[in-house]
């Protein structure tokens, strides 16, 4: 308030340092100002100082607010990174793991493959054998009923023949 009355005041003495000025009627005119901005102040001074302090103080709460916010947001930002370093780890243990499980299921397989091979080989040998001994045995039937057929002999002497040959 006292810096607008001694502008207006310094405003009144420079209008009067003119001397070419042909109108005098600054004076009253200065004066009346005055007085309408000092009628303003009284009726309204106070609550436009209490509105320009709220108002300050409205956005001085409002700037703490986003400051808040922000300082949560970077916190929650740096929460997140650290769960993305913490999953990505995670995701290396799973693939060297997965990576390791599959070696030692090849390698399982491959043990249960080649004991199949050995078994099947083995039982191949066996029925090698097995087919051999049958054919050996039809031919020799055979070849017994064809022979014996002309000459009379019973089974058992057949199978003495058989024996004694065989030994």
């Amino acid at each position: 308030m006292k810096k607008a009355v001694l502008f207006l005041s310094l405003f009144g003495v420079f209008a009067f340092a003119n001397e070419a000025a042909t109108h005098t009627d600054i004076i009253p005119r200065t004066i009346n100002f005055l007085i309408f901005v000092a009628i303003l102040w009284y009726l309204a001074g106070n609550k436009i100082v209490n509105f320009f302090k709220q108002r300050r103080e409205n956005i001085a709460k409002k700037f703490q607010e986003i400051e808040e916010k922000l300082k949560e947001s970077k916190s929650k930002k740096e929460a997140l990174k650290a769960e993305l370093e913490n999953a990505k780890v995670k995701a290396k243990e799973i693939i060297e793991n997965a990576k390791k499980e599959a070696e030692l299921l090849e390698t399982k397989i491959k043990a249960q493959t080649e004991e199949e091979i050995k078994i099947l080989q083995k039982q191949f040998e066996e029925f090698k054998k097995y087919e051999t001994q049958k054919a050996k045995k039809e031919v020799v039937e055979t070849f017994l009923d064809e022979t014996l057929k002309d000459i009379h002999v019973t089974s058992e002497d057949a199978a003495k023949l058989i024996l004694k040959k065989v030994a």
